[in-house]
């Protein structure tokens, strides 16, 4: 292919259209607990300034909160998405001018993997910042790269802190990707000498300090909270970077945890390997790096596959460039790399599928149901608090009471529902009747419906209604 050839570009068209087309099917659905949680927190916000310093809470992703302060509460969901959606769209050619730098192929590849891969639509349809810090570390990838190879201009530098700004301020993981491109600045420029990578390090460093700032101040305050927090573990660990294996690459479900991330490693060094010298540099230090320094750090809730958000763009640039390496080599070298290409473009198909399917949940059903009785009572087994704010949001959206019963309460006043949360794709047991409560007052309970929910966001529901009362049949 022509550098520059009108083919290059009307693929490059083609495979952005696909990603928007996916991410705007994937903006559908109810919202799920942490986009409730952001709206809560905005009811504090009373003026945009209380985005930035007021609201003192972890879940505050700043640029994304700023939006919903925009729309409103009341906003259709789509539209509270919509810039999750514009910024996930545009993280497909932003990821296709960096990876060109190789190559035309690696830039058409690196498109289509951050187009079909499924954590990048997901998170690119999400109503919180991710979508944001995607698009913020590859534009500035690009830039550094720039600058590395041409030189630091007034308009490259100013560019820099621009996205790393902007990033910072869509979410705070983008200062760890942030490190990892001033490291990579410093490696690929030792030869050179250090002055580039130093005025890359202190434009990074200077344009990281406004949201860096904002979050201190939230934190310095008395009613800082954060989420619940997860001791690290090795299951916790393996279980969080093989979930991001999984939903970058289309990585295998039904795998045990340990197993994905060792052929994960195993597949990044083996496409490191078939790479220059150059481009290794930060897709090393993301894939590997950064997870490594999670653990040394003992950072909290690594379960999350979110949070290894830089490792998932480091791994899908390394996918692009890497195929792209084994393409040009010829032989059976190309066969390996439709091989891989092939199976990345299956088992995300297939996550895809299932979320389109399931969504991240379907709480709004739940709740009309539960609507049918008068100040419906009900009782959660797991996730309390979370599942109470989640009814909450959707009682007050229709116009109906649902009033939580804690477990001291369910003697003196039973339940009328029981709500069995389990996490997305579980193996959840939806039998048709179910006994629950204090063993001196248990209670009946039949189905009224099951919720489903799968990937990476939300919680699958379970309803049952109590069978002394029931007032629908079970179903």
């Amino acid at each position: 292919m022509v550098r520059g050839s009108n083919s290059y570009f009307r693929a490059l068209i083609a495979l952005t259209l696909l990603g928007v087309a996916l991410r705007l099917h994937a903006a559908q659905g109810d919202l799920w607990l942490d986009e409730i949680w952001t709206l809560h927190l905005l009811e504090r916000a009373h003026s945009i300034a209380d985005v930035f310093i007021g609201l003192h809470h972890d879940n505050n992703h700043v640029a994304n909160s700023a939006w919903l302060l925009l729309l409103g509460p009341d906003a259709p969901v789509p539209l509270m998405r919509l810039a999750a959606v514009v910024f996930g769209s545009l993280a497909i050619p932003a990821a296709a001018a960096a990876s060109r730098r190789y190559c035309d192929a690696a830039g058409l590849l690196a498109a289509f993997v951050f187009a079909a891969s499924y954590f990048f639509v997901h998170y690119g349809s999400e109503a919180r910042g991710y979508a944001g810090m995607f698009l913020a570390v590859l534009l500035a990838y690009g830039v550094v790269e720039s600058i590395l190879v041409e030189g630091a201009s007034r308009r490259r530098l100013l560019a820099l802190a621009a996205t790393i700004g902007f990033g910072t301020f869509c979410h705070l993981t983008m200062v760890e990707a942030t490190a990892a491109l001033v490291l990579t600045s410093v490696v690929r420029a030792r030869r050179r000498g250090l002055g580039g990578a130093v005025v890359i390090a202190i434009v990074a460093g200077l344009a990281s300090l406004p949201a860096l700032g904002c979050f201190v101040y939230g934190a310095l305050a008395p009613d800082f909270q954060v989420g619940a927090m997860v001791p690290l573990s090795p299951e916790i660990f393996a279980e969080g970077v093989a979930g991001m294996a999984r939903a970058t690459l289309g990585f295998p479900r039904g795998v045990d945890d340990f197993a994905i991330v060792a052929m994960a490693a195993l597949l990044a060094l083996g496409l490191l390997a078939v790479l220059p010298a150059e481009r290794r540099v930060f897709p090393a230090i993301a894939v590997f790096g950064l997870p490594l320094l999670h653990v040394a750090a003992a950072l909290p809730s690594q379960q999350y596959p979110r949070f290894h958000s830089t490792a998932a763009i480091g791994l899908a640039l390394l996918a692009a460039e890497g195929c792209a390496a084994l393409h040009r080599a010829g032989a059976w070298r190309r066969l390996a790399a439709i091989v891989l290409l092939s199976g990345f473009a299956a088992g995300d198909a297939l996550q895809l599928a299932d979320f389109y399917r399931y969504g991240r949940g379907h709480y709004e059903d739940a709740v009309r149901i539960m609507a049918e009785r008068p100040a419906a009572r009900y009782a959660v087994d797991f996730a309390r608090g979370e599942t109470k704010a989640v009814v909450a949001y959707y009682a007050r959206k229709l116009g109906v009471v649902a009033t939580p019963v804690a477990p001291a309460e369910w003697c003196a006043s039973p339940p009328a529902f029981l709500l069995v949360v389990d996490l997305p794709d579980s193996n959840a047991d939806h039998a048709e009747r179910r006994s629950a409560g204090p063993q001196d007052c248990r209670a009946a309970f039949l189905r009224r419906g099951f919720f489903p929910a799968s990937g990476l966001s939300g919680f699958a529901w379970t309803l049952y209604e109590r069978a002394d009362g029931l007032t629908g049949s079970a179903r």
